[in-house]
């Protein structure tokens, strides 16, 4: 844990806001308050405030690295508490296990609800503005203002293993964040207006959770579904020059094709199919970038019998065709 040459790496005991503040001092020093944390020099400029609504505590966070930064969240073994992350600007990389996911910005699943009892990693690019903020709570401690809201996580998180739902952000939820950290600039009365958005915003996201499941729109990942798609996802970029169905991959692996495909792309972000395809162009990139294979060698062992398909779907995925890959060397 601590900040490298190349990284800063930050461990946090998931719960409070308190852990949080802790675990970042430790790395980056900074000056605390009552209600917050300011860190203004080193490679991270970040700026963190907490308040607590009636049992459910917001925090909303600014930040801005110059060197990549991790955050690996541990376990806090309790089912009942709940944490809420939304990313409104920025995005960073999500893994499980090597289990990598996009969060935010144009990789949608910019909302993260899950029960912290399984670690969570994220990645943060170097030099990219990050505006974060965060719910936590005890799902049976929440005030008479949420007026059964407790009831919608208690549907959500109806047994005792990890789970986690992802969902995109929506366009009024996205508005009240922006007012959220509009208001932080306010000389006074700041917040009261905060905390009004705040509680906008956590109640419009419960119910439309609740709305999802109940539609069949959305299902939550248990720890074990994590596992399973963690090991497709090993299959695949494993065997990139093995073309695979979706029926033998639900067969080898044991669910319907149904489920495969939605849980996979509720945890990578992608599509079966996208995610097999941007794999096989870096390993195409990779191996012509070496030097040690020409274009039609990598095409082919890619699968494709045609190279004028495979240097489409390279520039596709790429950006550039396959020989100027080749000519750069």
């Amino acid at each position: 844990m601590g900040e490298t040459k190349d990284k800063v790496h930050i461990i946090i005991p998931e719960g409070i806001a308190k852990n949080y503040i802790k675990g970042i001092k430790d790395v980056l020093g900074g000056n605390e308050t009552e209600n917050s944390l300011e860190v203004t020099t080193g490679p991270v400029k970040l700026s963190l405030r907490y308040y607590s609504i009636e049992g459910v505590e917001f925090t909303y966070v600014e930040f801005n690295s110059k060197k990549p930064m991790i955050i690996t969240r541990t376990p806090d073994n309790n089912p009942d508490f709940i944490h809420l992350n939304i990313i409104k600007e920025g995005s960073f990389t999500h893994s499980y296990k090597d289990t990598n996911t996009g969060m935010g910005g144009e990789a949608g699943g910019n909302i993260f609800l899950y029960n912290g009892l399984f670690p969570v990693e994220g990645e943060f690019d170097a030099n990219v503005n990050v505006k974060w903020i965060g719910f936590k709570f005890d799902r049976n401690k929440m005030g008479p203002i949420y007026d059964g809201l407790d009831r919608v996580h208690s549907e959500l998180f109806d047994s005792d293993g990890g789970l986690a739902y992802r969902m995109d952000l929506s366009v009024e939820n996205d508005k009240l964040i922006s007012d959220v950290f509009a208001f932080d600039k306010l000389p006074y009365a700041k917040v009261p207006l905060i905390s009004a958005r705040a509680l906008e915003i956590f109640t419009n996201v419960a119910l439309h959770f609740k709305q999802e499941v109940d539609q069949d729109e959305l299902s939550g990942l248990h720890i074990d579904d994590y596992k399973l798609i963690h090991n497709v996802r090993l299959k695949i970029i494993n065997n990139l020059e093995t073309a695979f169905t979706i029926e033998e991959l639900s067969s080898e692996f044991g669910l319907s094709p149904t489920k495969l495909k939605k849980d996979f792309k509720h945890l990578i972000g992608s599509s079966i199919y996208q995610f097999y395809t941007k794999e096989r162009m870096e390993e195409a990139y990779r191996r012509l970038k070496s030097g040690d294979y020409s274009v039609s060698e990598v095409g082919y062992d890619m699968g494709y019998s045609s190279l004028s398909k495979f240097s489409s779907m390279f520039k596709k995925i790429k950006g550039i065709l396959p020989t100027e890959v080749t000519r750069a060397k």
